[in-house]
């Protein structure tokens, strides 16, 4: 392994030292070799010296790598092709006359070098991105060629030059080639824009083939002019104004458009004729088509005369085409006439003038006019909007509302607030949206409407004030829990949380104490509300103070302390838990319930140990395992906890769901203990999963044990799906590395593997066979004094001396968990690796020998660091797990 890695270092190092060379001291050959060798090239800076070395070597480099190109089907080109293409970019890209039309001439000459179709069409490409009139000669040779064709065209037509153009036309009135070839023409005279075809083109139209028919129209809807109206004018009429093979329709009216400019006159006769005759025919959109260049041809003073007109019509998808077309140029003068339709048009046209008139207000160039229009001297545009609110249709309703939120003046806001007064409430939900939507301050305005409004619209506004945390209407809500129906109280109490403030907290609290049991959450969370606006510490003084003077009613706060996450607050809970009965001790339990952090974990616990026949288990179980399962803790930590919790969960339910966490955590430790309920037939399926998900997701996890874990998997599996998981886990094992991988040092049975320490290494070393025999078996007697193994754990207590392995060991890896016993006095451990160093473990109250630094130190360290990084260690009577590396 060694080896391969010196040798990939040396040929790093020979490329990088054969990039730092100038081309100039290479031979075009050895350039042209080193670029192919490098592409494509992973960074910009080398990529562009690669292709500057390459652009250096002229003709002879380009021909060099068009001679590398292999013939299709005899290997790949991607790297010729990469350094090719990237050449023809630099070349255009740096600006350089000579050096583009070195580069030109070279692939002119690589041209008839070659045979191949594809490398003749590759070396054309390169010509249409660099190449000039130099190339005109020689791209014309290939417009008959049906292969090349294609190519050759699309490159005269990137030329642009009126001699490219006159190749193009030369070429077409040969006709010598084949349809194909033509069309190939065809197209590229219309890419090009050679109007001088103009009049070949129209010898070409009528052509029986649709698809020829439909290059020339195009064609000509491209390059013609006047003499080419009639032409496709007819062409659209056979088509029958409509979309088919040929395109005449869409021809007709691209030609129409090009020529709105310099032929205004003819294009307006033509426009106008084609509008009757598409309504004739049915075909809505080519005449909404030609009504978009008669807007777009006519006078400025007649095109509002023009959408006015156009308002009239019956069809609604035309109306709204015109408003569209209009948009590019209404002025005031516009949308002063089309507000004078409104107060008289039919409902279908309010709506779409209104819609319009608001899609237009959104634009910031345009916002100011619609909003201070006015349609004469004493009557404001807003005016007629206003009016529309109290239309009875309600799609007109609805259009003008949006309109007026889109324009967002201020003085628009009591008129929404009206709405939340209707019967209806479609339009009580109408006015709320708009209400919600609006940018200004509508606080006032629906603290008004509340007061006289039904209960729909009662609702609806406590709703709004409550989303634009209105305190200073928190008086409209507070009426309405006083006097307003069942439905309408009990929105209020949930409003009240987003319309209080600390002012407020006395009186919630007050509120609190005399809720009924319906009312007693929304005012627990009105009362957090108005505490957040508090230091935190505040809020626990300020809650345990209200506790006292609340007496026997001090169980309602329980609820608001936990919001604090405080230590205090998680003191005096767990105390009103543990002395209390009935609703208070409930109470209680509900806030531990809905703590937010960790802390709480251990009281849920215990509660589960001490009372696992009460109705509180289940919910504490369930709480706890979502707490310790959080993400923000590494998978480790999690599996720890969850392993607490599997040792007291009492239903399959509730281990499925542990297991499912447990996989989540994706460690190795996670993996082997899921495989301990693959034999547990009503969990087996969990466990499944978590082993499989952890083995397939972690490929560093390998070795005989969990060989072991995935072919046991693969004989429980039972679901849908297990067929394809059956071969997800073949393959992994078949790619899997070979090796024992992990193994267990304990059994978990006895001290089978272990031995008692004789003095430390070095001494060892120096002693003869026999007298090492008799030490050891002293170390083994004194070891077994204090070393014993219960309940799968291997138990010091504290008497006696260090156990060793049996086996010596060199590099490893090893999983260690641990834990320290809080009855033990100055609890203090480690682990000694070889000798040392030792791996620390202590209590981290003992500050008088330094423990506060924490575990995981490595202790004897006299020169390198010592201490850890940080304090990870749970607390005394709690497992935790140490990954060790030793090299």
């Amino acid at each position: 392994m060694r080896k391969a890695y010196i040798s990939i270092a040396a040929l790093l190092l020979c490329g990088s030292m054969l990039m730092a060379q100038t081309p100039a001291n290479r031979t075009a050959k050895t350039t042209a070799a080193d670029v192919l060798a490098q592409m494509p090239a992973a960074k910009q800076a080398a990529y562009n010296k690669l292709i500057g070395d390459l652009s250096s070597t002229g003709e002879e480099g380009v021909l060099m790598l068009v001679n590398m190109i292999n013939a299709p089907g005899k290997g790949s080109n991607a790297n010729v092709d990469y350094a090719l293409s990237g050449l023809t970019h630099y070349v255009m890209a740096k600006g350089e006359e000579n050096a583009r039309l070195v580069t030109a001439k070279a692939y002119l000459k690589a041209l008839e070098m070659v045979n191949e179709r594809e490398t003749k069409a590759f070396i054309i490409r390169q010509l249409q991105m660099l190449g000039k009139d130099e190339c005109i000669e020689v791209l014309a040779s290939y417009l008959n060629d049906e292969a090349l064709s294609g190519p050759a065209a699309r490159a005269l037509a990137a030329n642009g030059s009126e001699k490219a153009g006159q190749a193009l036309v030369a070429a077409l009135k040969m006709r010598s080639g084949s349809s194909k070839t033509q069309k190939d023409v065809i197209r590229a005279i219309a890419d090009a824009r050679v109007k001088e075809a103009e009049t070949l083109l129209l010898t070409l139209q009528g052509a029986a083939d649709p698809n020829m028919q439909k290059e020339v129209l195009y064609a000509l809807s491209c390059v013609g002019g006047s003499t080419s109206l009639p032409v496709l004018a007819q062409a659209a009429e056979n088509a029958g104004y409509t979309m088919e093979v040929t395109g005449a329709n869409e021809a007709y009216i691209a030609l129409l458009k090009r020529l709105v400019q310099s032929d205004r006159d003819a294009v307006m006769k033509a426009a106008k004729k084609l509008q009757k005759a598409a309504a004739k025919a049915g075909q809505e959109q080519t005449r909404e088509a030609a009504l978009q260049i008669l807007l777009a041809a006519e006078e400025p003073a007649k095109v509002s005369k023009m959408v006015i007109a156009a308002m009239k019509d019956p069809s609604k998808n035309y109306r709204n085409a015109a408003l569209s077309y209009a948009s590019g140029f209404a002025d005031k003068e516009l949308y002063i006439e089309l507000m004078k339709m409104v107060p008289k048009a039919k409902p279908e046209l309010k709506i779409d003038i209104l819609n319009w008139i608001g899609r237009e207000a959104k634009k910031p160039v345009k916002h100011d006019i619609i909003q201070n229009l006015e349609i004469r001297f004493d009557l404001p545009a807003k005016q007629i909007l206003l009016e529309q609110l109290g239309d009875v249709n309600f799609d007109v309703k609805q259009a003008a509302t949006w309109t007026l939120v889109k324009i967002g003046d201020k003085s628009y806001i009591p008129s929404l607030a009206e709405l939340l007064k209707s019967d209806d409430k479609q339009v009580v939900l109408l006015g709320q949206d708009a209400l919600a939507a609006f940018p200004g301050d509508i606080d006032g305005a629906v603290a008004k409407a509340v007061s006289s409004a039904a209960n729909a619209g009662k609702i609806a506004g406590l709703e709004l004030l409550a989303m634009r945390k209105a305190t200073a209407n928190i008086n409209t809500v507070l009426d309405q829990i006083q006097i307003g129906s069942p439905e309408v109280k009990a929105a209020a109490y949930v409003a009240l949380k987003d319309v209080v403030g600390e002012r407020d907290i006395t009186n919630m609290c007050g509120m609190l104490e005399t809720a009924d049991a319906l009312a007693v959450p929304p005012m627990q969370r009105a009362v957090i509300s108005a505490l957040s606006s508090l230091p935190v510490a505040d809020r626990v003084e300020t809650v345990t103070r209200r506790m006292l003077q609340a007496g026997n009613k001090d169980y309602l706060y329980y609820l608001v302390l936990a919001s604090t996450g405080q230590p205090d607050a998680l003191a005096t809970v767990v105390k009103g838990f543990r002395s209390n009965t009935g609703v208070k001790r409930d109470a209680a339990f509900e806030a531990l319930l809905n703590w937010k952090g960790i802390e709480v974990a251990d009281e849920l616990y215990t509660i589960c140990k001490e009372s696992p026949s009460s109705n509180y288990f289940d919910p504490a179980l369930t709480t706890y395992v979502k707490l310790v399962s959080n993400p923000a803790f590494t998978g480790e930590n999690r599996l720890l906890s969850l392993r607490k919790a599997m040792e007291i969960a009492k239903t399959d339910a509730q281990k499925i769901a542990i297991l499912q966490q447990i996989e989540n955590t994706g460690t190795f430790l996670g993996m082997l203990y899921a495989g301990e309920f693959l034999d547990q037939k009503p969990v087996q399926q969990a466990a499944a999963n978590a082993v499989m998900n952890i083995a397939l997701g972690n490929k560093e996890y390998m070795g005989a044990n969990v060989r072991a874990l995935l072919n046991k998997v693969m004989e429980v599996l039972d679901n849908p799906d297990a067929g394809y998981q059956k071969e997800a886990i073949k393959k992994h094992l078949a790619e899997m590395p070979q090796g024992e991988g992990f193994v267990s040092l304990f059994n978990g049975k006895d001290l089978t593997g272990w031995k008692g320490l004789v003095q430390n290494p070095i001494a060892r070393a120096k002693m003869k066979p026999g007298q090492l025999a008799k030490e050891q078996a002293k170390a083994d007697e004194v070891m077994r004094k204090g070393w014993s193994v219960e309940d799968g754990m291997l138990i010091f207590n504290g008497k006696g001396d260090n156990l060793c392995t049996e086996k010596q060991y060199g590099d490893f890896e090893m999983y260690v968990d641990w834990m320290l016993d809080p009855a033990g006095p100055e609890a203090d451990a480690g682990i000694y690796l070889r000798g040392t160093p030792q791996v620390q473990i202590w209590d981290t109250s003992r500050v008088n020998v330094g423990a506060q630094v924490g575990s995981g130190g490595l202790y004897n360290n006299q020169m390198n660091e010592s201490k850890p990084t940080k304090v990870a260690d749970n607390k005394l009577g709690e497992w935790n797990s140490f990954y060790i590396k030793m090299v």
